[in-house]
């Protein structure tokens, strides 16, 4: 189960790398996490929040706000450490094609590319980037790419 020790209303932000982690990136974005979520607080007061990362190149990102509500400027913190961060983190118009323990990256035109040379179609199982909350991350984070955000831009 995907970060068992929060709820699963714990409001979540899914992060995908442009581009798979090597194992230095995965070791140093480990390392920033780790640091990250221990000392995250909002006004104050302490988050209790956790990260996984998935398929070498999904950060996922939750915190329980029946602990303590994350804050504007809280939350930006996360966006600038990943600004930060030697991969780009901040591309939203990418789409991630899981295998095992490992994914594809692919942008928009590359997606058009794939799906008119069938190596995408609608049943293939892609990342939702969409979810909000931990419930979703652990019963709809992989989805048929027909029921994702970028099928609709095809």
């Amino acid at each position: 189960m995907i970060l068992p020790e929060l709820p699963e209303d714990s409001r979540v932000w899914i992060f995908g790398a442009a581009q798979l982690l090597e194992a230095t990136h995965l070791d140093l974005l480990k390392t920033q996490m780790d640091k990250f979520v221990s000392d995250w607080s909002a006004h104050g007061a302490q988050l209790s929040a956790g990260y996984s990362i998935l398929h070498d190149s999904i950060l996922i990102v939750a915190v329980d706000e029946n602990v303590a509500p994350p804050t504007g400027c809280s939350i930006d913190k996360v966006f600038k450490l990943l600004g930060n961060f030697p991969v780009d983190f901040l591309q939203r118009m990418l789409v991630w094609q899981p295998f095992c323990n490992t994914s594809k990256v692919f942008n928009l035109a590359q997606v058009k590319e794939s799906v008119q040379s069938k190596i995408l179609d609608g049943e293939t199982i892609v990342i939702n980037t969409m979810v909000t909350n931990l419930r979703d991350v652990r019963e709809r984070l992989y989805i048929p790419f027909k029921d994702s955000w970028a099928f609709g831009k095809l």
